[in-house]
């Protein structure tokens, strides 16, 4: 069995990088590559062979994608969790929002790629969180809102 390919638009997601750049980087070398047809798409091995370059070079691979490489599961999953919070006091509800997205700004890298969104109400002292991560990200996240339960 042959080596897994990868279309550009799959390996936009994997590498961070728009299309209209991974399609230059194919030209240009940088990622080594071949044609079928009019689209061009990568082995496993090639983007391994970048990956490892760009690591080696200091450029900006994140080490999602590394981990991604080395097999590591729980960074090819992703989960969502929705969170909503109420506080009668909008003040205390703007405190909380507030230390989460300071927390999940410097959160560990070992959790992986991730987002949030939060959208407050200030006239119900309701806020909404959204999270999209790995297993370990989002059992973090559930911990920080179980220990802010725990407080009240």
């Amino acid at each position: 069995m042959g080596a897994k390919l990868y279309s550009v638009e799959e390996l936009e997601p994997i590498l961070g990088l728009h299309v209209k750049t991974i399609q230059r980087f194919l030209r240009e070398g940088k990622i080594k590559g071949r044609k079928i047809g009019r689209s061009w798409m990568v082995s496993s091995e090639d983007l391994k062979e970048y990956a490892h370059a760009e690591l080696a070079g200091q450029e900006s691979l994140q080490s999602r994608d590394v981990a991604y490489w080395n097999g590591r599961s729980e960074e090819r999953i992703r989960v969502s969790a929705v969170v909503e919070l109420h506080e009668k006091d909008s003040e205390e509800a703007s405190r909380i929002t507030n230390s989460m997205i300071a927390a999940l700004s410097q959160k560990d890298p070992s959790w992986g790629p991730s987002d949030f969104r939060v959208a407050q109400y200030p006239e119900s002292g309701t806020a909404r969180f959204i999270f999209t991560g790995s297993p370990v990200f989002i059992t973090a996240v559930m911990k920080m809102f179980e220990f802010i339960g725990e407080e009240n």
